[in-house]
């Protein structure tokens, strides 16, 4: 059994092909219970709809409808306690102001990555769901 294998994840990004490299990166680490999203409302809806949260969201910062800073507090009002990763492709300024905010929330943020994500980064990065807080 991979380490990942029980843990369910979010995915929520408004560019389709970020949702597939992601869901792929993730599957490849073992993780089987992956949900997409293709963009903060849509990603609400579906958290609100579902029955058990996902263990860990890994959030794209810049879309167009709710972007990563709206959708975070959005989802640190509705009580959720679990993980948080995000991503970004606008540069390593908007990375650290969001995980500024990030790490003002209730959620246990993991860090940030720069798109295109890579294996790595996400591995490096959800190596960090089972340490202390």
């Amino acid at each position: 059994m991979s380490t990942y294998e029980a843990i369910s994840v979010m995915i929520i990004d408004n560019d389709d092909l970020q949702l597939e490299l992601v869901s792929a990166q993730l599957e490849n680490l073992g993780v089987i219970k992956i949900i997409t999203a293709d963009g903060g409302r849509s990603a609400l809806a579906k958290f609100d709809a579902s029955q058990s949260k996902p263990d860990l969201l890994v959030c794209d910062i810049q879309m167009p409808d709710i972007d990563g800073f709206e959708f975070m507090k959005a989802i640190n009002d509705r009580g959720f306690k679990g993980s948080l990763v995000l991503m970004s492709g606008q540069g390593a300024h908007i990375l650290y102001s969001a995980s500024l905010v990030a790490q003002l929330s209730s959620m246990k943020f993991l860090g940030t990555i720069a798109k295109p994500v890579t294996k790595t980064a996400l591995e490096a990065a959800i190596g960090k769901l089972h340490a202390p807080r």
